[in-house]
């Protein structure tokens, strides 16, 4: 499966490589990434392995990860996002990770916009589905601005975590209403 490169008005998103290994072991790394995402602080060598590992599998066949990169000379990468069949269920899961430095910013938002927009567009998708640490506000609201609706509390990735869902009907909905408010 080949991806698409997708673009926002201030962002590229092209698909993530090799060459991307050591910027997403760096950002899991980094404390304020991590919290909410890992039981405990990765261990270098591991978690360069497991991304790695991830990367070179081919998976997932449906969906994929792209490379987040403000729009300057050079592009500079902020994260990523991505689509993948989310464990045990096989729905399909919107997830995101970006460096502190791109929180608050509508980052996640816009990139996120771009990736559904295809998921539902491209690909057909319908419902996607995320998933956050229920303590993990700031993706909470992401995941609201972008129109998905809690869904309560459920366990995937072996903890508890808040559950969305977003029809494509809501989504071409809230993004009509945000074309509506920008003119």
């Amino acid at each position: 499966m080949t991806l698409p490169d997708l673009a926002t008005a201030r962002l590229s998103l092209r698909p993530r490589t090799l060459e991307d290994l050591d910027f997403c072991v760096a950002m899991d790394l980094d404390p304020q990434v991590h919290r909410y995402i890992f039981e405990r602080p990765p261990e270098l060598v591991a978690q360069r392995n497991a991304v790695k590992a991830r990367m070179t599998s081919g998976a997932p066949t449906i969906g994929g990860y792209w490379m987040v990169a403000a729009l300057e000379a050079p592009p500079k990468p902020l994260g990523w996002c991505a689509l993948f069949p989310l464990e045990q269920t096989g729905q399909m899961e919107l997830a995101y990770r970006y460096l502190p430095a791109a929180w608050g910013r509508g980052i996640a938002t816009e990139a996120g916009r771009a990736v559904l927009a295809h998921g539902f567009g491209a690909l057909r998708l319908d419902p996607i589905v995320a998933v956050t640490h229920p303590e993990n506000e700031g993706s909470k609201r992401v995941l609201q601005k972008l129109g998905f609706r809690y869904q309560g509390m459920a366990t995937h990735y072996n903890r508890r975590v808040a559950s969305f869902r977003l029809y494509c009907a809501s989504f071409a909905a809230k993004a009509a209403e945000a074309s509506a408010a920008a003119q």
